[in-house]
This record gives structure tokens, C-alpha cells and sequence, in this order.
């Protein structure tokens, strides 16, 4: 191999070394950006968080979940309340959980764009930071969802005084 060639495979290397380096970089702080602008996390004593959830409440009164939970009970996903006509176009999942033994007030928006980029079309509510869900009983796919149209999904307070509330929009 000669000398000009050689030179030429090491340029190349370098440069694609210092390319995925520049990925890597926008990756994770598109990564955080994201986590900054969709999750929103704070302490907050217990009165302040009921106050939230009483407001976001109030615009589902009367509406029946798509998901509710029964102590010591399976879940039951009410198909009735999924429309056949076409509803309106979710455009964002909305979380608001609160840790009543940490006091943390969690609120999560994802776009429901995101959500339907996954190949598993399976959503899972999964259990975090004290908040007791049962996630393998709990399955609904995104279609449930499209075909329920913007609502509330889930209102739940678990057996410690923790509280979720899933609704889309």
C-alpha cells in the first residue's frame, strides 16, 4: 500500500470517527432537551397537588375512564366508550402523578406522534417511584386509544394515597 493511500484510509477514518462523535453529541442533547421541554418534576406539599388534579379532573366529569381499576379486582377497559365514528386526532398523552410519601408531583406530555414511531403498538403503564400499578394486567394499544379519541384513559389512586391521572388531547 503506498504512502498517499494509506494517508488517504487514516483521513477517512478520522473523519468518520468525528461524524459519529457529532451524532452522538446531538443525540443526547436532543435526548435531554426532549426530557426538559415533556417532563416536568417537582416537590410540592399534598394540598397543592390535589389542587391539580382537581383542575385537571374537572374537565372529564362524567366521563368514564378507558381504563379503571378495582381493588383486588382485574382492570376492565371500557370498549364501550370507544366510538365507531372517527374521533378527533390525539395529538398528546398527558401523565400527572403524584408520590404522596415523597411529595413529588410528576407531569409528562408525550406526543402521540412519538408514540406511534414505536414497532409495539402496546402500551403499558408501568409502576414508578412508590406508585403502586399493576403494569402486567395492563395493556391497551394505541389503536384503543386513536379510537377513543381525546379523554381521559386513567384515573387511579393506589392503596398509599398516590395518585395517576392519564388523559389524552
Amino acid at each position: 500500500m503506498s504512502q498517499s493511500s494509506r494517508r488517504t484510509w487514516v483521513s477517512v477514518i478520522i473523519a468518520s470517527v468525528i461524524i459519529v462523535g457529532i451524532l452522538a453529541v446531538a443525540a443526547i442533547g436532543g435526548t435531554a432537551y426532549f426530557i426538559y421541554r415533556h417532563v416536568n418534576t417537582e416537590f410540592t406539599p399534598t394540598a397543592n397537588a390535589q389542587r391539580q388534579f382537581v383542575d385537571a379532573r374537572a374537565r372529564f366529569a362524567g366521563q368514564q375512564p378507558l381504563i379503571e381499576m378495582r381493588r383486588g379486582d382485574e382492570p376492565v377497559l371500557h370498549r364501550e366508550v370507544i366510538t365507531a365514528s372517527q374521533p378527533e386526532r390525539i395529538e398528546t398523552l398527558r401523565v400527572l402523578a403524584y408520590d404522596e410519601h415523597g411529595g413529588k408531583l410528576v407531569n409528562v406530555s408525550i406526543p402521540m406522534w412519538l408514540l406511534r414511531m414505536f414497532p409495539q403498538k402496546r402500551m403499558s403503564f408501568l409502576s414508578d417511584n412508590g406508585i403502586d400499578f399493576d403494569s402486567d394486567r395492563v395493556h391497551v394499544t394505541l389503536e384503543d386509544i386513536d379510537r377513543r379519541g381525546p379523554g381521559l384513559i386513567l384515573d387511579q389512586t393506589d392503596r398509599r394515597g398516590s395518585q395517576v391521572l392519564v388523559w389524552t388531547e
